[in-house]
């Protein structure tokens, strides 16, 4: 266990040295990027579109999007460079018997702990500037935030365990992302969709977790029933992404 324990967090700060290294801004490239995308978003949503503050939920656009596009990035950024770890230390994995969950776990953790900083900066300038963050619902939301970390770190355990036998899972992931992100409400509040397709969209377990995270921080601090199926829908997704993935290791050597 301490072994494992001191892999992770050699590899998982391994990870965050390397991710910006040789560039003059360095790990100030995690918040530009993202903080770049925050005000595009927003000037183009919430100042051309103008959405009607009573659908939003929230005191302005910017702050409605900033709670759901920094947990978006954590799911994204933190999903697809998991499911690349084993083929980026391919090295390793041939040459070193170690624990290879290990490898993905410290690609998913490097990633949730950059985004997580610069969620909370983010959030707390806005609320400053904005006001409406309801102090009483960040336990509850970070609740949301850690089914959101296991659900992303089980289906990371899956898709390395299958993209390392099957290099294709790769090319379909990126488009399925992109599908995926337009039919979670980040952009748009899930009260404009069309009431025949809302009930589809609730099937959508990311849809849940930016909806309960939004009503948390601006609306409702108080836990209920939907809080518990996320988790639960995360400790499944971790569960089977992790069978999946020690059923997978094995064989990892014969394919990096």
């Amino acid at each position: 266990m301490n072994v494992a324990l001191n892999l992770f967090t050699a590899f998982t700060l391994r990870e965050i040295r390397s991710r910006y290294s040789g560039s003059v801004l360095g790990l100030a490239w995690a918040f530009i990027g993202p903080l770049a995308m925050l005000f595009i978003y927003a000037l183009v949503f919430g100042t051309i579109l103008k959405p009607s503050a009573e659908n939003l939920g929230a005191p302005s656009y910017i702050m409605f999007l900033a709670a759901a596009l920094w947990p978006w990035m954590m799911f994204s950024d933190g999903l697809i460079r998991g499911m690349g770890a084993i083929k980026a230390n391919a090295s390793l994995v041939r040459k070193v018997a170690f624990p290879h969950a290990v490898l993905v776990l410290s690609a998913v953790g490097a990633t949730v702990t950059l985004h997580l900083v610069g969620y909370i900066a983010v959030l707390a300038v806005l609320a400053y500037l904005y006001g409406g963050v309801l102090l009483g619902g960040i336990p509850a939301a970070l609740l949301v935030i850690a089914s959101l970390i296991l659900f992303t770190i089980g289906l990371a355990l899956l898709l390395a365990a299958l993209h390392t036998l099957l290099p294709d899972i790769e090319q379909a992931t990126q488009p399925l992302l992109m599908m995926l992100y337009f039919l979670t409400p980040i952009l748009y509040p899930q009260n404009v969709i069309p009431e025949p397709y809302r009930e589809w969209f609730n099937w959508n377990p990311l849809a849940l977790m930016i909806q309960r995270l939004r009503e948390h921080l601006f609306g409702q601090p108080m836990l209920n029933i939907i809080d518990g199926i996320v988790m639960l829908i995360a400790i499944v997704m971790l569960l089977i992404g992790y069978a999946v993935f020690v059923r997978l290791s094995p064989h990892f050597e014969d394919f990096v």
